[in-house]
């Protein structure tokens, strides 16, 4: 605001409460730098707080004085401030002075510096929504990506970071804070109804496979990703596709051209079969042979969707170990995810081959063994990812 002393009577410093506004008729003058769309609100029974932000930016809460609710907006002041610095951190540094929190609409929904969430709802929600729409300020109003034909790359960037946020600054530990966005995908992947992701936001046949579409499987795209490139180099392309593209308006080309060249990795197959098409990944072990001192283990893929292929090993002395085959399409191989874990890379695997054998020859004894154990590769059948000998 341009003019706080014009309209309010002992105006005061950022990081105190607004002073009652001078009666009579006076115009608010805002600015709004670098922004494609504004909210504002006002109501006579706001309560109006502020709270200092990361890198000096003021966050500011307007809520109801409704004594059910006064606590949890009081709570949600500080986890406001660490979610952003969770954003400063893995996407880049939010770009504006200040940043509102306000009680109104019906739901939420993000606008340049501001949201409008619902305000009676429990503590974990309020942070949840908070989380999500603050998001936006990344990956819609910097980033500035186009809705209507490339939702995915808004409502499923901002669902990713927004989960991986509220998973830390709330201490929850999930393993994987993604598993709603797999098993929503999961569904529609399996319901036949899907379309691909890069159906234009009028064209979806029903509500729900759009909400589906750009919330879940656009949080999974980036998930699966990881799983392809490993997550550092995940965390590396968010970080340089942010710093790249702010303010450009880039397109999901922009992005996966990002993560080919901090990976060094052949990402064009996984941009086309992932959002233009509605291919799906099923992979299954399809027999383990015992010869001897070795073991003969062939893998099948069953959907049309490549992916290269984690396979953990547990043998009968309680040792562990990793078979990783790549993706021939890929041209590279993703750094080992567990370290603590031996790890043996195998020859590649070309897509047209439905088969893939290889043979263990350690002489050690097959317990069991699982694609993908993390559950970071959206496998629509994972009944058939598990082998146990018995």
């Amino acid at each position: 605001m341009q003019n706080p002393a014009e309209v309010c009577h002992g105006y005061t410093a950022p990081g105190q409460k607004w002073m009652k506004p001078v009666k009579g008729k006076y115009t608010w003058h805002f600015l709004a730098p670098d922004v494609h769309d504004f909210a504002w609100a006002a109501d006579a029974e706001y309560v109006h707080d502020t709270y200092p932000g990361p890198n000096g930016v003021t966050l500011h809460f307007f809520y109801k004085d409704n004594p059910e609710i006064v606590e949890n907006w009081k709570k949600l002041q500080p986890k406001t401030a660490a979610l952003m610095a969770f954003f400063n951190e893995h996407i880049g540094p939010y770009p504006y002075e200040q940043y509102s929190v306000i009680q109104g609409g019906d739901g939420g929904m993000e606008y340049a510096m501001c949201t409008m969430i619902t305000g009676e709802r429990p503590f974990e929600s309020l942070v949840g929504v908070t989380a999500h729409e603050l998001a936006h300020s990344w990956f819609q109003f910097v980033l500035a990506t186009n809705e209507s034909k490339h939702g995915w790359m808004d409502e499923g960037f901002t669902s990713y970071i927004s989960d991986e946020a509220f998973n830390y600054v709330l201490k929850k530990e999930k393993a994987n804070p993604h598993s709603g966005s797999y098993r929503n995908y999961m569904y529609m992947a399996t319901s036949g109804q899907e379309q691909p992701l890069s159906t234009h936001a009028d064209r979806y046949a029903t509500n729900q496979s759009y909400g589906i579409n750009v919330y879940s499987k656009g949080a999974v795209f980036l998930t699966q990703l990881a799983y392809i490139i490993g997550p550092e180099n995940l965390s590396k392309t968010l970080k340089r596709f942010y710093s790249k593209f702010k303010f450009t308006h880039p397109t999901p080309n922009d992005f996966i051209r990002t993560a080919e060249k901090v990976s060094g990795f052949e990402l064009d197959w996984y941009l086309t079969d992932f959002t233009q098409t509605t291919n799906t990944i099923d992979y299954g072990i399809k027999s383990v042979e015992n010869e001897g001192q070795n073991t003969t283990i062939t893998l099948e893929r069953i959907g049309l969707m490549p992916m290269p292929i984690d396979l953990y090993v547990i043998y009968e002395d309680g040792s562990q170990e990793l078979f990783y085959i790549p993706l021939q399409m890929m041209w590279g191989e993703k750094p080992n995810p567990f370290s603590e874990l031996k790890r043996s890379v195998l020859e590649t695997w070309a897509w047209a081959y439905p088969t893939y054998s290889f043979e263990i020859k350690n002489g050690k004894k097959v317990k069991n063994m699982m694609i993908d154990a993390t559950g970071r590769m959206a496998d629509i059948n994972p009944q058939n990812n598990s082998y146990e000998f018995k």
